[in-house]
């Protein structure tokens, strides 16, 4: 056999790649609630057949069992000690099913995390988790590398540069196509082929998210655009949900016709993805033998164009997005009370609380979502009915552990033509703290990729960089912890934050300024933005202990516990005291700050108006 490389150069010869192979394990009885990279080490027969079965139906390239083999994804099997254990034995699995007459490509998917700016996970990280089985695959017997279902041009980067970094065996790059022609974060095909001229890919391509027609539109777009070999690795068309389980109707009959459709408008490279079985190769493999190699399309040219993503509109000054953002950019001090929603139907008492702060010269009200992941009514739904009826204008906290990235944008939207105008971005308490056993949190970003999210927004782009006209006018706020147990962490997170367009800050109770500014010292060139101190007025003994002990998140000083325990069982000067500690909190850092967001303590609307007019 050739190499590799010079197989794939070979542009007057369709080839033939395999199919899905966890459609075919899912077949075969092992179902989705486990790892199917793991069934290289507990069921390698099961997969050695589904491999000899793609290589009799004519798969000239067989992929590895891999796909989802990271460390990232093995972790949540608790199994990612197994990695080495599950590539090699891949490697050796397949290269025993080709019986030497294919070749054996190494599986590389995406990690399963978000990235920078969207998520906590690095681009280095992402390229040291892909160094790790680049480094495995490389003393194994593999012919080249399949890096298949990118989204994230960051992400595909990142394994570009670990396999370019330790191998100069070929690369077959994919990336997963929308109906729009775009990924799913936006990234344009041109991208994508720019990203492959700079780590000289051999065969780029797409795989999975569409079905052969929207597979071959991408072609036509795509083979003008570059002289390099395309691969296409369609789905079976769109699953349908039959019985419990998903199914792809796309026969193979209707598959054979399209693989000769692809090759006759320039596709080199033909195999499949979800959904597509041994029947689907077979049909693929015996139309690419009837398919003349003279109706293969030789590109006229070979370049790539600029982008031509739609382009990110101009965002509305701050000042002009709300009546709060106003006040930070005239750096006026702001105050704003933070009131819970309701558990049940009746917000009767919420709207009374509105009032009472309206009464007492507020302007501002903070509403948490779910705070502790308790089931309370919708921030936001709270938010657009003050917004409507009250003279105070809201800051909703929006968590991304209940929607994913479909209902995050969504919600904003349904807020924002609602009235709502200040949104405080949180990633959110996990569930297992909350009152709903069972509950999962959804967490496809966090609060960087939420603020991410909310900046393009506000450019009029939604996360797949399409225009959807008149843009979000949000002023965007982020939590901060300035007496976080891991100081590093906190900063670089804060850094991200601000860096992915975060109008202002809010921070967690505060009781020791020093600490706080301490924390600031060590922030370094971060770009400044308004910070707003959270303080909490203690009402008892129990509720400041509680708070130490129990809160996530909030640092309670022991010297605060004394001057509570002061107090001993009198209500009053428990109260007194826990006041006094507000206000100082607050009069020492009146001038650190652009303002102060008072909780209500077990919503006493009239605690924190006290505390506030002391100081104002």
């Amino acid at each position: 056999m050739k190499n590799l490389k010079t197989f794939l150069g070979d542009n007057d010869k369709p080839i033939v790649m395999d199919g899905g192979m966890a459609t075919s394990l899912y077949d075969k009885g092992f179902y989705i609630n486990r790892s199917f990279e793991e069934l290289c080490l507990h069921a390698p027969e099961a997969v050695r057949e589904v491999s000899f079965e793609f290589k009799k139906a004519g798969a000239e390239i067989l992929r590895t069992n891999t796909f989802g083999a990271t460390i990232p994804k093995l972790t949540e099997y608790n199994i990612q000690d197994r990695l080495e254990d599950i590539l090699r034995a891949s490697v050796q699995i397949v290269r025993d099913a080709s019986l030497g007459e294919a070749y054996v490509v190494g599986s590389l998917g995406p990690l399963g995390v978000v990235l920078e700016p969207l998520g906590p996970t690095s681009v280095e990280e992402a390229e040291d988790f892909y160094l790790k089985n680049i480094e495995i695959f490389e003393t194994s017997d593999i012919d080249g590398y399949s890096l298949e279902g990118f989204h994230d041009l960051s992400e595909l980067r990142a394994a570009m540069r670990a396999v370019r970094s330790h191998s100069k065996k070929p690369i077959l790059a994919f990336i997963g196509i929308q109906e729009n022609k775009k990924t799913s974060y936006g990234h344009t095909i041109q991208e994508f082929l720019q990203l492959s001229e700079e780590f000289d890919v051999e065969v780029v391509g797409f795989s999975g998210d569409v079905g052969p027609s929207g597979m071959l539109t991408a072609l036509e777009m795509t083979r003008s655009l570059t002289s390099r070999p395309l691969a296409l690795l369609p789905n079976a068309g769109l699953p349908r949900y039959v019985n419990d389980q998903y199914i792809y109707l796309c026969n193979p009959d209707y598959m054979g016709k399209f693989a000769k459709r692809f090759i006759q408008a320039g596709a080199n490279v033909v195999g499949g993805h979800s959904g597509v079985h041994v029947e689907h190769i077979r049909a693929i493999s015996n139309a690419l033998k009837m398919t003349s190699t003279l109706s293969i399309k030789t590109p006229s040219y070979a370049k790539i164009i600029p982008p031509a993503s739609d382009k990110p509109q101009k965002t509305q000054s701050l000042e002009k997005r709300s009546r709060f953002g106003e006040k930070l950019k005239k750096g006026e001090r702001v105050f704003s009370v933070e009131i819970n929603s309701p558990r049940g139907i009746d917000f009767s008492k919420f709207l009374k609380h509105c009032e009472e702060l309206q009464r007492g010269g507020l302007e501002f009200v903070n509403i948490p979502d779910g705070a502790r992941a308790m089931a309370r009514m919708s921030s936001t739904q709270l938010a657009s009915y003050v917004a409507r009826e009250f003279q105070l204008e809201p800051i909703p906290h929006f968590t991304t552990r209940d929607r994913n990235l479909l209902g995050l944008q969504s919600d904003l939207l349904g807020a924002h033509v609602n009235g709502v105008r200040n949104i405080l971005a949180v990633t959110g308490d996990p569930p297992k703290l909350g009152n709903c056993p069972g509950a999962s949190g959804v967490y496809d970003v966090d609060a960087i990729g939420l603020t991410h999210i909310i900046h393009r927004m506000n450019q009029g782009l939604d996360l797949g960089g399409s225009s959807f006209g008149q843009p979000t006018e949000f002023v965007t706020g982020v939590a901060l912890n300035p007496t976080a147990a891991n100081k590093e962490l906190e900063v670089r997170r804060f850094k991200y934050k601000v860096e992915a367009g975060a109008d202002f800050a809010m921070t967690q109770p505060v009781y020791d300024v020093e600490a706080y500014q301490r924390f600031f010292e060590q922030i370094g060139d971060i770009p400044s933005i308004p910070v707003i101190m959270g303080i909490w007025p203690l009402v008892s003994l129990r509720n400041a202990e509680f708070l130490k002990h129990e809160v996530p998140g909030v640092e309670v000083p022991d010297w605060v516990i004394l001057e509570m325990e002061k107090a001993g069982d009198d209500k009053e000067e428990s109260l007194k005291r826990g006041l006094d500690i507000a206000i100082k909190t607050m009069e020492q850092a009146k001038d650190l700050v652009a303002g102060f967001q008072v909780s209500a303590p077990f919503n006493r609307v009239s605690i924190a108006l006290e505390a506030i007019h002391a100081l104002d």
